[in-house]
């Protein structure tokens, strides 16, 4: 195809030659559009980050279970310390029950020699009775001077002192 400004082509009702007649052209006009400003090239907008919820929630969960692991070794060291306060104190009860025992049955020896001496001391009072009740009638014989009552009662002296 032709462009009409480009190629001159003499009109047909003009003659060649008539100086009026100069060759016309069509002159081609393109329509009018005003100028749309051209916007300024945009930068490739870039792909969206990926999502790090995985990330977010595990290390979520790591925080959680460290602060749970250190709750419970505090807990810990604070129940052995005072199961260590306890166990001394049960054996400082343990050998204050081992020294009462230790008393009581000392106590219960010495109850037991206490009656056996009191046993023997009425023994002995009883058997210095016997002996007085002698020596009594030793002085009673002599003092009603009676010979055979006086030998008697020398006689129940020396068995009975």
């Amino acid at each position: 195809m032709t462009s009409p400004v480009f190629d001159a082509q003499p009109h047909p009702a003009v003659e060649p030659g008539t100086p009026a007649a100069q060759l016309e052209f069509d002159v081609y006009t393109p329509p009018f559009t005003p100028q749309q400003p051209v916007p300024a090239p945009v930068a490739p907008v870039p792909p969206p980050k990926p999502k790090k919820t995985g990330i977010v929630v595990l290390s979520l969960f790591v925080v959680l279970l460290f602060g749970a692991g250190a709750a419970f070794g505090v807990l810990f060291f604070q129940e052995k310390g005072r199961s260590a306060d306890l166990s001394r104190q049960v054996e400082g009860k343990d050998r204050e029950i081992a020294d009462l025992t230790k008393k009581a049955k000392d106590s219960k020896e010495d109850t037991d020699r206490a009656v056996a001496a009191q046993k023997k001391a009425e023994a002995d009072a009883a058997g210095s009775q016997k002996c007085r009740d002698a020596a009594k009638a030793l002085t009673e014989s002599l003092v009603a001077n009676d010979r055979n009552k006086g030998q008697t009662a020398i006689g129940d002296l020396l068995v009975q002192c």
